[in-house]
């Protein structure tokens, strides 16, 4: 198992970004605050953070102690994410729509918590604890039961079938993710 570090950064395209928000509506930061890269976590696994979480870790590897509190009272003011996607870094507008979608759920997650780390522990926990169940879920429960994996998961597979505005899945994406309820 193997992480792959970036090599290529970009900003998320206008057609990228124009499906995510089809998605979400305006709840999403502007599109200047997603960065995309080509990183990997494990196994080739596809991860975003919160650039807050970026500057914690090199504050504390850069200065020790002092460093790591300086990274967290940084940690409340997050200016952005990064969507690390591995081979998906092209472009992700006309493939990969789940995972853009997915990811992007992350960044949503951030943005509409009230500390934008939040998200990036309890998808940690859920996946020790779960493993690849992490991401399976059972439609029809209250949003807030869901971890962030399955909240993005719902929000892909609602994506995938189509965007309906109907069925299970739908009062999800219509009455909390557009609305910027995390």
């Amino acid at each position: 198992m193997s992480v792959t570090i970036p090599t290529a950064a970009r900003l998320m395209s206008d057609a990228e970004y124009r499906i995510v928000t089809r998605v979400c509506g305006d709840t999403l930061p502007y599109r200047f605050r997603i960065i995309v890269t080509n990183g990997a976590g494990m196994s080739n696994r596809p991860f975003t953070i919160p650039t807050s979480l970026i500057s914690t870790l090199l504050g504390t590897a850069a200065t020790g102690f002092a460093g790591a509190i300086a990274g967290y009272v940084t940690s409340f003011i997050n200016v952005g994410y990064v969507m690390n996607v591995g081979t998906a870094y092209s472009d992700m507008s006309t493939s990969n729509t789940d995972l853009l979608v997915h990811e992007t759920m992350h960044v949503w997650q951030g943005k509409n918590s009230s500390l934008a780390l939040s998200y990036v522990f309890n998808s940690c926990i859920s996946q020790c604890l779960r493993g690849g169940g992490a991401y399976s879920y059972t439609a029809g429960k209250p949003w807030s039961s869901y971890n962030v994996e399955q909240q993005a998961s719902i929000v892909e597979h609602w994506f995938l079938a189509g965007e309906p505005t109907s069925g299970d899945l739908w009062p999800y994406v219509r009455d909390y993710v557009r609305k910027g309820i995390a």
